[in-house]
């Protein structure tokens, strides 16, 4: 019986350690060449806890071979680690005084989920809660997902009135319907001399760029991005949420889960060509990059390691503890991001409690470096 216990023990030890090597792959290959390695980079987190629990466990039975199996896997991950947490953070020296006149730049990405109007979220406007956030906070660039316009009274025009610190804006529409329309929109306190969108195919989701002047005469290019969702519906977020979801009478559960894993699987899909796309267009940047916002996926998946390539991440360089930026029983489930060229150095990168959508406000202070240093 000891022995038998062993091996099941043996078999899910290396099970758990193949997880978390999948889920390490997921960041490297596309889901357009292996579909199902995304699914396991959703799961790090509970594979990295479970190799800590087996760790543990021979450690107990003094089982010195086996450990180190999950010992390896484990070693091989910690770089991942700071990903969704950040402990690190806070600990810089602080800057020498000559720094603190280099030219300062606040940031916004928000996914405003179409400011509460005909959305599952809300049914109550919150045009001018998110405009009075963006004005008390005196933001430099306010990049909003989601943006959504319904009439003359509520366009674009409209709420850039109420944003007299941010004079230069630039909005596009992936849909419009009549007086209705779904796009994305940046919102600037300094000239924008340039600008564009990276057009998706077969989809709503969309991605701009702005080319802003800075106050130093530097030309800084913002991609304010928007990747593929998953669009679950109400029962799929029932699966995900609630635990009263297995225990109704409506009797559908498999159809759900079935529902539920081909919408990830898709977006998972559609998401890497949009990525593949944006890497590029940003390769061919003439100026610093700086990308901000909704990824719709987690810091272990192909499209932020695609998305991310050589650039900073304000989490990692000035976050703190865990970050949700997505109002979810998930913890640490961010999937809104800042990310920014050496060019910049990140002050501090947080979430205010602002609750006008599905997802938090991210923000985030960078520091223009000098050509020389």
């Amino acid at each position: 019986m000891r022995r038998f216990v062993y091996t099941i023990l043996l078999c899910l030890t290396v099970l758990s350690a193949a997880g978390l090597v999948l889920s390490r792959l997921s960041v490297y290959v596309s889901p357009e060449r292996v579909w199902f390695l995304p699914f396991f980079g959703l799961l790090f987190t509970p594979l990295l806890l479970l190799n800590l629990a087996f760790l543990l466990l021979w450690i107990i039975f003094r089982k010195w071979l086996l450990l180190l199996l999950p010992l390896a896997v484990i070693l091989i991950n910690l770089g991942f680690v700071q990903m969704l947490v950040n402990l690190s953070a806070g600990k810089k020296s602080a800057p020498a005084q000559s720094k603190l006149t280099q030219p300062q730049l606040k940031l916004l990405s928000y996914n405003v989920n179409l400011f509460g109007l005909k959305s599952s979220y809300s049914d109550v406007s919150t045009y001018a809660q998110v405009a009075g956030f963006i004005n008390h906070e005196k933001f430099d660039v306010a990049c909003l997902q989601e943006f959504y316009t319904h009439s003359e009274v509520q366009s674009e025009q409209q709420f850039a009135r109420r944003l007299p610190g941010l004079p230069y804006y630039y909005a596009h529409y992936s849909t419009i319907r009549r007086n209705r329309r779904f796009g994305i929109a940046t919102f600037s306190r300094f000239p924008i001399v340039n600008k564009g969108s990276v057009a998706f195919s077969n989809t709503v989701n969309t991605a701009i760029f702005t080319d802003i002047v800075l106050n130093a005469g530097d030309t800084v290019r913002v991609y304010n991005v928007h990747l593929q969702s998953v669009r679950f519906g109400d029962r799929e977020r029932d699966l995900l949420q609630d635990e009263r979801f297995w225990y109704d009478n409506k009797k559908d559960h498999s159809r759900v889960l079935r529902s539920a894993l081909d919408k990830l699987k898709s977006a998972f899909l559609i998401r890497a060509q949009q990525v593949d796309a944006l890497s590029q267009h940003m390769r061919r940047s003439p100026y610093a990059v700086v990308v901000c916002g909704d990824f719709n996926d987690t810091p272990i998946s192909y499209t932020y390691h695609t998305m991310r390539g050589n650039l900073c991440d304000g989490f990692i360089e000035a976050g703190r503890g865990l970050m949700s930026t997505f109002v979810s029983i998930i913890p640490s489930f961010r999937i809104d991001y800042i990310l920014y060229s050496s060019r910049f150095s990140a002050g501090a990168c947080y979430c205010p409690n602002l609750t006008c959508s599905d997802h938090y406000p991210l923000v985030c202070r960078l520091t223009v470096r000098s050509e020389n240093e």
